[in-house]
């Protein structure tokens, strides 16, 4: 199984994620990210620095090897040392670089996503966008889905429900809870 592990381009380095990032290959999950700067960036460095299990870090990156395509957004060398150094990196994970870059970034986070048991977002602010948008693409699949913030985050985009109080691996953090249906 594989835990999706990702959140803000603007989070400061923080040593929760490399904390949440070792028990979640202690755990014997593997840890699939993007490849941003931020959070993304954190996550790669942390998994390829705790993990021997070369499967056990996968990257998702939406530009090419080499960084065409890349932006500022990018972290084309945390990307890069993770490839180089054996881990599994998925290049144009979000389609060509003929398709726009904001929807490239979405099919990544989409690809990411695709085969995990949870999703865990570290949030430098409580409005994230992109990774409020990725969250809402976890709880529409039926994912758990997990927020590292010292506040209350957004509700995910579309999504009827509310953030509760929660633990991950131990962790204080936030988990979504969806909103039952109504059958009458």
């Amino acid at each position: 199984m594989a835990i999706h592990l990702g959140g803000s381009r603007s989070l400061a380095p923080s040593p929760l994620v490399s904390q949440v990032v070792r028990a979640v290959l202690a755990q014997d999950q593997a840890v699939h990210v993007g490849c941003a700067v931020g959070a993304d960036q954190q996550v790669i460095q942390a998994a390829s620095q705790a993990s021997t299990k070369r499967s056990f870090l996968v990257v998702f990156a939406a530009f090419a090897a080499g960084g065409a395509g890349a932006w500022s957004g990018s972290a084309v060398q945390a990307v890069s040392q993770a490839k180089q150094a054996g881990f599994l990196v998925h290049f144009l994970a979000g389609g060509s670089l003929a398709v726009p870059l904001v929807a490239r970034l979405m099919r990544r986070s989409q690809a990411a996503l695709a085969g995990c048991s949870a999703s865990v977002f570290f949030l430098a602010q409580a409005a994230s966008p992109g990774s409020l948008a990725v969250a809402s693409q976890a709880v529409k699949s039926g994912q758990p889905v997990f927020a590292f913030c010292p506040f209350v985050p957004c509700p995910p985009r579309g999504c009827a429900g509310r953030w509760v109080a929660a633990s991950f691996l131990g962790f204080p953090c936030w988990v979504w809870s969806p909103a039952q249906q109504s059958f009458f």
